[in-house]
């Protein structure tokens, strides 16, 4: 007890000590304004998601490039040396051997392989005889004729290449298109929440003046005093009302803030007004644009296209082996390099020769395996693209028929809230007169916030149920005038950029 006693002097002084000196609070960033334009220009800039889809691209894209280089000639250069002593009981030999040969060789899309090659080679023995150089070219065909042989078998991995890179493209601009309407969503959810702070700070506002008249009224003897009770009851609850309207601003301005990827510490404000535009698409230019724009669409046909490739090289790797090979040769021998490289193109030394292999497998059950995978995965893709094009046709009856009831909800709401506010003021004026009770007024005011914030919510569902027609339709990007920016430029990755500002 002591000790504590001799410690609580020291602590209350710690404790003085830091009171004296608080931390100075965090400076809160002011407030940016920000347009729905501008929110998606920051996205396209700055959102991770968007980032690390461009610089798959970038892979994606070399993918293309090394299947397109599959029938472009290649050159090899070889070269080797070789020191081989021989010790015997009676003599000593050492061999000493170089060589070096370039051989250029090139895939044809019959699934021909010719080969040129140029051969030399020099020995050096330590017995009496010279030097012996050889020197030889020779071109050399092979040539499938049934397994691996045909334009069809050949060619399928560069077109499989391709279908997949445009496949790749459409992955990323399908990535684009669900991060603008994510941001689009998200800034106008923030744009409703500061409108519903808006009418309820509004309201709140008019509960405390109709306060400051219902005292004057009591003063005046024209309603009774427990009307006070009720109105300062009404304000506590639109306080209430005006701090979760608050809480909901932030919460949206939060996922506003996540989505764009900016400091996470920005405060922004959505400026953007709130229109309702006509709407005037019928459903077969709905349905036209969603089958020529639709991303996962054109997916789901190219993976169809794949499949039906790998089918057709799966069947033809199930032929038996007819191999035509054919080598013609030149090849030269002399002491001096000079000598053998003349007699090689003298045609002193020529041979060539052509012949068939056959090759029959039995018992291999792995190639009729890899068919009926094949098969199988080509009909599920042509099940995915039915699949798709039923979906296709009730999302897009589905948005429309939304469409059409936001924009009735949004009519409706409009002729409510206006109902609302006459409604109101022809009561204040019984009020004035003492012909109504402040119950009825508090009733009514409650109506006319719920109608207003009904109209915004109505405004805004309709607003989103035109952007989410864009993505259902595909055409996000060109509502949007957003373009891809150099898909085919090597070593940068893709970006979405918004279009340049107008020139003036």
């Amino acid at each position: 007890m002591a000790a504590c006693r001799a410690l609580a002097p020291l602590l209350v002084a710690g404790l003085t000590a830091g009171a004296q000196e608080p931390a100075p609070p965090p400076a809160s960033p002011a407030p940016t304004s920000l347009t729905l334009r501008q929110a998606i220009e920051l996205a396209l800039f700055h959102n991770r998601t968007l980032a690390k889809a461009g610089l798959d691209r970038e892979v994606q894209r070399y993918d293309l490039k090394v299947a397109q280089d599959e029938f472009v000639p290649d050159l090899t250069l070889t070269s080797a040396v070789r020191h081989n002593p021989v010790t015997t009981p009676a003599t000593e030999l050492t061999t000493r051997t170089g060589s070096a040969s370039a051989v250029v060789s090139q895939r044809l899309p019959t699934g021909a392989r010719v080969a040129l090659a140029w051969d030399n080679t020099a020995i050096d023995r330590s017995a009496a005889t010279n030097k012996v150089y050889d020197s030889s070219v020779f071109l050399q065909l092979d040539q499938p004729l049934l397994r691996g042989g045909g334009f069809t078998a050949n060619l399928a991995n560069l077109r499989i290449a391709r279908l997949a890179e445009q496949s790749n493209v459409l992955e990323f601009k399908r990535g684009v298109i669900n991060t603008v309407t994510s941001v689009v969503l998200a800034y106008r959810a923030l744009l409703q929440a500061q409108r519903s702070v808006e009418v309820t700070e509004t309201s709140l506002t008019r509960a405390r003046e109709q306060l400051r008249v219902n005292r004057a009224l009591v003063s005046s003897g024209i309603i009774p005093p427990v009307e006070i009770i009720q109105t300062e009851a009404d304000i506590a609850t639109r306080e209430f009302n005006v701090l979760t309207a608050q809480s909901a601003r932030d919460a949206a301005r939060f996922t506003l803030v996540r989505l764009l990827d900016t400091a996470r510490d920005a405060d922004f404000v959505a400026t953007d007004t709130i229109d309702t535009p006509q709407f005037a698409l019928d459903l077969e230019t709905c349905r036209r644009l969603a089958f020529d724009h639709r991303p996962d669409y054109r997916q789901a046909l190219q993976g169809k296209a794949i499949s039906d490739l790998s089918t057709d090289s799966a069947r033809n790797n199930k032929l038996w082996s007819l191999n035509l090979s054919s080598r013609y040769r030149l090849a030269g021998t002399a002491p001096r390099y000079n000598e053998s490289l003349d007699r090689t193109w003298q045609r002193s030394n020529e041979d060539w020769n052509v012949g068939l292999a056959l090759s029959v497998p039995f018992g291999d059950l792995t190639r009729q395996q890899t068919y009926l995978r094949a098969r199988s995965r080509a009909q599920k893709a042509a099940l995915d693209v039915a699949e798709i094009t039923d979906n296709i046709e009730i999302e897009v009856r589905d948005a429309l028929r939304s469409i059409e009831l936001s924009l009735k909800r949004a009519q409706v709401a409009a002729v409510a809230r206006e109902l609302a506010e006459r409604k109101l003021e022809i009561e204040r004026g019984r009020l004035q007169a003492g012909r109504t009770t402040n119950f009825a007024i508090i009733t009514f005011q409650n109506d006319l916030v719920s109608a207003r914030l009904n109209e915004i919510g109505a405004q805004i569902s309709y607003l989103n149920a035109l952007t989410l027609l864009e993505q259902t339709l595909g055409t996000t990007l060109s509502a949007w005038g957003i373009r891809i920016e150099d898909l085919d430029q090597p070593g940068a990755p893709a970006r979405a950029l918004p279009p340049p500002p107008p020139s003036p």
